[in-house]
């Protein structure tokens, strides 16, 4: 799908289902609930608009109703992506210019004499 067609289309998505890092990393930004499957991104950082659940019927169905409910909808609206939003570059960019980088590329070197 590439990336640009994958971000065109969740602007016109309702939620992500899936076990996919995209739902953690991506979706938040576009303010769509994410129904994040099992295990897999465990540990990781979640915006609220992410629901975890089991990997069953029943707890598919319970994140898919929730997800679709009104009040989550408001906490969809309101989400921060905790990864980052807008001017990500420019920041970075400003940490860069104000960060001495004298001797940063400097390496020691060790040498190891193997005998064989």
């Amino acid at each position: 799908m590439g990336q640009q067609n994958y971000l065109s289309a969740l602007k016109h998505m309702d939620i992500v289902i899936g076990n996919s890092s995209s739902g953690l990393i991506e979706a938040p930004s576009f303010r769509i609930a994410t129904i994040n499957i099992g295990e897999r991104q465990r540990g990781r950082l979640k915006a609220s608009s992410v629901i975890d659940c089991e990997p069953t019927y029943l707890s598919i169905k319970n994140a898919i109703d929730k997800a679709f409910s009104n009040e989550f909808k408001l906490i969809c609206k309101k989400t921060l992506n905790p990864y980052g939003n807008q001017n990500s570059s420019e920041k970075i960019i400003n940490v860069i210019k104000k960060t001495n980088l004298q001797g940063i590329l400097e390496k020691t070197f060790y040498n190891i004499d193997f005998k064989i």
